[in-house]
């Protein structure tokens, strides 16, 4: 079984004002590709309440970075109160949503993704000793990438939803 190493936990932003959905998906799955992740999204749904709507998302992007290092970051996405609102940018009246988003990410860093050092206790035995004295480095190395990616993200995201922050 793949060994999975929790780096960050529970790292929330949020944000309350107006907002373009489908830019702001764009901007996170644009940051995830040009660093070289693969998505997956796990959760996507929408509840319709007569106070307005509630948007849940989870996405699940990882990058293979060698066959033995794995690195994932969970970004969990709660739109709510959501309300359409009408607006009028430089003459050009656009749809935008108000509401709150509240943003979670989740950093881990996996180890024998494959299950390759599993079939039998002499091979766990070994791969035990290779991550404590030969994979250390690297180890270390990833977690530090992992947390610099998280934390990029977090500031992308936060400079595209403070561009909506005073336009009105």
């Amino acid at each position: 079984m793949a060994e999975k190493k929790i780096i960050i936990v529970d790292k929330t932003m949020s944000f309350e004002g107006l907002f373009d959905l489908k830019d702001l998906f764009k901007t996170i799955m644009k940051w995830f590709g040009e660093h070289n992740y693969d998505m997956w999204e796990n959760k996507n749904y929408e509840e319709v309440y007569e106070d307005g709507k509630k948007i849940t998302c989870e996405l699940l992007p990882y990058k293979k970075v060698t066959d033995y290092h794995k690195l994932e970051i969970r970004v969990f996405i709660v739109c709510e109160n959501l309300k359409e609102v009408e607006i009028e940018l430089k003459g050009v009246k656009k749809k935008l949503l108000k509401g709150d988003v509240n943003i979670t990410f989740d950093a881990n860093l996996m180890t024998d993704y494959e299950n390759r050092w599993e079939g039998r206790a002499t091979y766990f035995f070994f791969r035990t000793l290779i991550d404590k004295f030969i994979y250390k480095q690297q180890t270390d190395q990833y977690e530090r990438e992992v947390v610099k990616d998280c934390n990029e993200l977090e500031e992308e995201i936060k400079a595209y939803l403070n561009m909506f922050r005073y336009q009105k």
